[in-house]
């Protein structure tokens, strides 16, 4: 998966990416590097589980 590949419109969670990027491209320790990136693709799911939620309130 190549980050570049994905844009973000909003000009704040830009600085934002770029400001966690550095963060991550500064990191050598391999633990961390795995507790992010776990936690990212936790965070990605349970938003797919809000946003899908959302779609049931009206039901």
């Amino acid at each position: 998966m190549d980050p570049d590949q994905i844009e973000l419109k909003n000009l704040s969670k830009g600085f934002e990416y770029v400001k966690l990027a550095k963060e991550i491209d500064s990191c050598d320790d391999r633990n961390t590097l795995r507790d992010i990136a776990k936690s990212y693709a936790k965070l990605y799911l349970k938003q797919q589980e809000v946003v899908a939620g959302l779609g049931l309130e009206g039901v």
